[in-house]
């Protein structure tokens, strides 16, 4: 992708390179801290953790993704966003990344295409969520995110679709069952 040479130097002196860890935090819940990141390598997650302690995986993002840590600047965020893997991502704090996408309007419309991408895929879980069944849910995630399927751990996946581990095991033994 070719970038306009005085963009790029614009986004170097806000952006943030970060080696990050399995496990590691990039924004943890209830800080107000909008972010806007870019995964170089590895995988990050957005998760939501509720009052009994179980986590709700909300989305998944892959090398050469952009993701956002909290959508909304006036209220504290209700997610997490962690590295899943050993990776680096490039930070940029929204309030700069808007400040120069007065002066870029290219960058004005990379943030509009995060958010456009963002509700499509929202849109299409929800209607996945509604409409199939665990096991269909299974087999297009799989299809949808083959890298995704063979890298995450499986109570990661299952938190992603809605069902527990052993369902998700259930799941698996079945439709290897019927591939033989």
């Amino acid at each position: 992708m070719n970038i306009d040479p005085n963009v790029r130097d614009a986004l170097e002196k806000i952006a943030k390179c970060k080696t990050i860890n399995k496990d590691e935090y990039l924004s943890k819940i209830y800080e107000n801290q909008r972010q806007i990141g870019f995964v170089v390598d590895g995988i990050v997650r957005v998760y939501h953790l509720d009052e009994e302690g179980t986590e709700y995986n909300k989305s998944f993002f892959v090398k050469n993704d952009l993701f956002m840590t909290s959508l909304d600047g006036q209220e504290d965020s209700a997610v997490f966003v962690q590295a899943v893997t050993n990776g680096a991502v490039i930070m940029f704090g929204y309030d700069a990344y808007m400040k120069l996408s007065l002066q870029y309007e290219v960058l004005e419309k990379v943030l509009s295409r995060i958010l456009l991408d963002y509700m499509t895929q929202k849109q299409q879980r929800e209607i996945e969520l509604l409409s199939l069944d665990a096991r269909d849910r299974y087999i297009r995630f799989v299809k949808n995110n083959p890298e995704l399927s063979e890298k995450l751990p499986q109570f990661h996946i299952a938190s992603y679709l809605g069902i527990t581990p052993t369902q998700l095991s259930r799941i698996k033994k079945q439709l290897n069952n019927q591939h033989m």
